[in-house]
């Protein structure tokens, strides 16, 4: 995973499976959120926002870094998912983050699947 300044590109060979705005909790909690936009790829999961600075906030993380994708937060208060990765947690809210933990989750257990033998 990593946080950096610059825009995403998608390869060519890696296709979309999900996009939508998203807010990243800098400090961890519901409150203190950077609104941005995800992008679910076959590969990777992608975030970028703009921060009030003026800085650009980019995190990365290939779906085989990623450990589990929880719901959390107060049941129909909070939108938050808990992605747990190898260097860390990262707390994001969503409309209807139900979809995104649910297209996530199944990026990230196709994408580390074994490969099936004919």
């Amino acid at each position: 995973m990593s946080k950096k300044t610059a825009q995403f590109r998608i390869k060519p060979r890696e296709t979309i499976l999900k996009r939508g705005m998203m807010d990243y909790c800098v400090t961890g909690r519901y409150s203190h959120a950077a609104a941005g936009n995800a992008i679910l790829t076959d590969e990777r999961f992608l975030f970028v926002a703009d921060l009030p600075s003026g800085e650009r906030l980019a995190v990365e993380c290939p779906l085989e870094h990623i450990y589990s994708v929880e719901k959390t937060g107060v049941p129909f208060f909070t939108r938050s998912m808990i992605v747990v990765t190898d260097e860390g947690r990262y707390r994001l809210n969503a409309f209807l983050v139900g979809r995104w933990i649910k297209a996530l989750r199944r990026a990230v257990q196709d994408r580390t699947a074994p490969p099936s033998s004919p």
